[in-house]
């Protein structure tokens, strides 16, 4: 038995929660994966996993023997990566992860460029708008937004940005410019499909906080899907700045209410608590901090070196 392999792959179980998820992240059969955690307990001569037919769970012998072996593997990680720094560029696999609306417009392209910069480097990017499971999905950086929550997770804030409510010239021509957030009531609202208040906005003002009813007509779970309502007259409605900078510079959306924003959105890069972390994460997040520098709308935390 491969010792150093099996170690590797009980890891990803204990991660994954099931031989099936680790097999496939792999590139293993199930039975494969089986046998080397066999094999394991049996060298170590302790079951290190309550086996069920949905999911595994750790024995106490298992959290203990996880919690060594993480950190070994971790330690081997970055003795390879001490060598390597001073020979090879980047190499590896990272996976990152982000919501569809930022992520498309610019996190793609700040990942297609960091590409460019390390070939020998194999990136997956991952788009959608759920909080990912850093651990279970292998997701070595997480771009989030907005406050986070208590997770164990290691986060650098980024940058942040304002969110305005907006409208096109010609939907305020039509049905008139609210001139106070209690107008808001009297207008069409277009809004993601799920907010934590529903039928009600949040916004910050001379006076400070107010919440305020609307009455929302269109909704949707993709900000480009709202953003080309909002240009097509639908009604009036919440926009990420650095998502439509263009379409205000151009005149096709028109921000309404100049004295009222939603609260600041932070954006942070997120990855799993480490004494060691890659360097190619470093180097990513680095690069994140740089590139998002260049992107109107954004206010940096601190200047990129």
């Amino acid at each position: 038995m491969d010792r150093f392999a099996a170690m590797k792959t009980f890891v990803r179980v204990a991660e994954l929660g099931t031989l099936s998820a680790a097999a496939r992240e792999l590139g293993l059969t199930q039975p494969a994966v089986s046998q080397q955690v066999m094999g394991l307990e049996r060298h170590l001569n302790a079951q290190l996993l309550h086996r069920s037919t949905r999911r595994l769970a750790l024995t106490e012998a298992g959290e203990a023997y996880y919690r060594e072996a993480r950190a070994i593997l971790q330690s081997v990680d970055e003795a390879e990566e001490s060598v390597a720094a001073a020979t090879i560029g980047l190499r590896g696999n990272l996976r990152a992860h982000g919501p569809v609306g930022f992520g498309q417009m610019h996190l793609s392209p700040a990942v297609i460029e960091f590409q460019r910069l390390h070939p020998d480097l194999v990136i997956e990017l991952v788009l959608d708008d759920r909080i990912a499971d850093v651990i279970t999905e292998g997701v070595d950086v997480a771009i989030r937004l907005g406050e986070l929550k208590s997770s164990g997770l290691i986060a650098r804030k980024l940058a942040t940005f304002e969110r305005i409510l907006v409208a096109s010239p010609g939907y305020l021509a039509e049905h008139g410019t609210p001139q106070s957030p209690d107008d808001l009531i009297h207008h069409r609202h277009i809004r993601f499909a799920w907010t934590p208040l529903g039928e009600a906005i949040p916004l910050i003002g001379p006076a400070g906080p107010v919440t305020v009813p609307v009455r929302s007509t269109f909704l949707a779970n993709n900000a480009f899907v709202l953003n080309d309502a909002l240009c097509a007259g639908l009604g009036i409605g919440g926009a990420q700045v650095p998502l439509v900078k263009a379409h205000l510079d151009s005149g096709r959306l028109i921000r309404v209410l100049p004295d009222h924003a939603y609260a600041p959105l932070d954006i942070h890069a997120v990855y799993a608590t480490s004494l060691f972390v890659p360097r190619r994460v470093r180097a990513f997040i680095d690069h994140l901090s740089t590139y998002m520098a260049r992107i109107e709308g954004l206010r940096m935390i601190h200047k990129p070196d």
